[in-house]
């Protein structure tokens, strides 16, 4: 602690207190008699030089004139200064030695500067917290970066104002991205009014929910699903239109391109209409088993969905063999096997209830959703309008089982958490899912190395080899960054585990430059942006504090490595251990006496 030294202070002196401010005193170390006499003389001679501060001031006082055998002096021989038993504290005595309460009136005399006539304060409970006689604050006094919210919208959680605030960006994003490839007027327009509709009781809801002194809930929950339905309607019309009118288009020649498309603004839309569509917590809203399992059917239903899309697609390649020529069915079932693996990796974590599976999935179709948003300005791939009569479309379904996956039903039974083992295993499952979709990146490339000689594939034979050999190198990466965290020293492993993360980010990024400017392709699984994304993802979970370090000081990797290890290997976890009590806490408790 810097100290400032004094003008009297002698040379060498420890001093640390400061002789000019009485209220400012360090209490690293307690004042001798000396030190305290030193300091206490320039107050007590300013007190007796000066005016006479008010009575109750904040002065020093000298006790030497005091006379402590006076009556009233001592608290044994008076009853009335006992302590009292709730507070500890010592009343106030009156000139006739009686307690002053606070009906009772001090009198001074003539010849005090001011009189002053004013009831005393009954004595407060003193709280004794770490800090003096400040209480602790509780963790949802503390506010956030010096903001405080406003006691109305203390019932507002973190989680439902993210997901409204996320489908709000949706169901804006949707009106500035793509709809559809033929630019239909009926669709355009649908859209249009499903948009404006679901935006305008986004906002009716806020306003019946806080602005009334005593909001109607139920109303309110009703009036939040009515006005998402047009939206999930549109959303679903669309897709259903390019499905009917691609059946006949399966096995004939698009030199106009498909009946349709769906763009990502409808898929946009449809994110944002099952974001808003369920009520929530502070709503008057907490769902049941039964909305739980609803949930979960809707998941089913996605899934086969999804998985009637796929075979429709199937078809469709298999046609355009005859119709249309080998090189586009041969180039489109390569991006029919990625889209599939990834909406089957998603589907499956969520059904099978992997938890670390579930996180990550999660995760990747969120980055993906984020990136959508900037469609009209980056033209990804991935978000390029897709038809049933060209391909197969799975973005719908994506971001409809992303939708269901980070709903208040779907969470509340998932049992998630960001503990410093959890974030290993998450590095683990980041490793396996880079192996695995960079290994379907490799038979795309082979794919269209082959296409590219009939002259259907972006690029030349040469690149796509030798962007099949980069893929193979993600994957061995990938599965030695896995290796390590699972087998090698803690402090290796972890070391291993960052090498392999920075190694797949310097090389994804040199990967997407290259292929940016021989196929004019941007980011993405097959030019390096999937391992530019995973690699960093792994870098920054193994090295940023919160999985590292420990709550009291510098992290016991060996532990964590240990206690992740023996979760991993199927041994048995102190969390499997806790109870279920989701029903207790659900259910309606009547407070007794009622």
């Amino acid at each position: 602690m810097d100290r400032e030294r004094h003008e009297d202070e002698p040379e060498g002196a420890d001093w640390i207190f400061a002789a000019g401010d009485p209220h400012s005193l360090p209490t690293d170390r307690l004042p001798d008699r000396a030190e305290f006499d030193r300091y206490a003389t320039p107050l007590l001679a300013r007190r007796g030089a000066g005016p006479r501060m008010p009575p109750g001031g904040n002065e020093t006082v000298d006790l030497s004139a005091l006379d402590l055998q006076a009556p009233g002096a001592d608290p044994a021989a008076d009853p009335g200064a006992e302590p009292a038993a709730a507070t500890g504290a010592i009343p106030m005595l009156g000139p006739d030695g009686d307690p002053v309460t606070e009906e009772s009136e001090v009198e001074y005399g003539p010849d005090d500067e001011d009189v002053l006539i004013a009831p005393l304060a009954r004595p407060r409970a003193v709280s004794y917290a770490r800090s003096g006689t400040t209480p602790n604050a509780e963790e949802d006094e503390v506010p956030w970066n010096g903001f405080v919210l406003p006691d109305r919208f203390k019932e507002l959680g973190v989680f439902d104002a993210l997901r409204d605030v996320a489908a709000l960006i949706c169901l804006a994003a949707a009106l500035t991205t793509t709809f559809t490839l033929a630019h239909s007027p009926l669709l355009e327009l649908l859209g249009k009014i499903a948009i404006g509709s679901a935006l305008l009781a986004l906002v009716l809801v806020h306003l019946l929910r806080w602005v009334p002194e005593k909001p109607p809930r139920r109303a309110v929950r009703v009036l939040r699903i009515v006005g998402m339905l047009p939206a999930l309607a549109t959303a679903v019309t669309v897709v259903v239109a390019d499905l009917v009118l691609s059946l006949p288009e399966l096995f004939a020649s698009l030199p106009e391109g498909p009946p349709i498309g769906i763009g990502i603004g409808v898929s946009l839309l449809l994110l944002g209409a099952i974001l808003g569509i369920e009520p929530r917590a502070h709503e008057g809203y907490v769902p049941q088993a039964q909305a739980r399992r609803a949930a979960r059917s809707l998941l089913v239903g996605v899934g086969i969905a999804a998985a009637v899309a796929l075979l429709i697609a199937l078809v469709m390649i298999v046609g355009r063999i005859f119709t249309t020529g080998w090189p586009y069915s041969l180039i489109t079932f390569g991006n029919t096997v990625i889209s599939a693996l990834l909406l089957g990796i998603v589907l499956v974590s969520a059904l099978r209830r992997e938890r670390s599976w579930y996180v990550l999935s999660t995760a990747v179709v969120a980055a993906l959703v984020v990136a959508a948003l900037a469609d009209s300005t980056l033209e990804l791939q991935f978000a390029a309008p897709l038809s049933f009569a060209s391909g197969f479309v799975y973005l719908p379904f994506l971001v409809a089982a992303f939708g269901l996956m980070i709903s208040r039903s779907f969470v509340r039974s998932m049992p998630v958490s960001f503990r410093r083992t959890d974030w290993l295993v998450y590095c683990v499952r980041a490793f396996e899912f880079s192996a695995v979709m960079h290994a379907a990146a490799v038979l795309w490339h082979l794919l269209a190395a082959i296409a590219a000689l009939g002259g259907r594939a972006p690029g030349s034979p040469v690149l796509h080899l030798i962007d099949a050999v980069v893929c193979i190198c993600f994957v061995v990466v990938s599965l030695f960054g896995r290796t390590s965290l699972l087998s090698r020293p803690a402090v290796s492993a972890r070391a291993s585990g960052v090498v392999a993360g920075l190694i797949l980010v310097v090389v994804g990024f040199l990967d997407v430059i290259v292929n940016s400017l021989a196929m004019a392709a941007g980011a993405g699984l097959v030019t390096g942006g999937t391992a530019l994304a995973l690699g960093l993802a792994v870098a920054l979970m193994l090295t940023v504090p919160a999985p590292v370090r420990d709550e009291f000081g510098s992290p016991d990797v060996t532990r964590m490595f240990a206690d992740f290890r023996a979760r991993d290997g199927g041994s048995g976890s102190l969390l499997e251990r806790v109870p279920d009590v989701s029903a207790e806490t659900a259910r309606r408790k009547v407070f007794p006496g009622r």
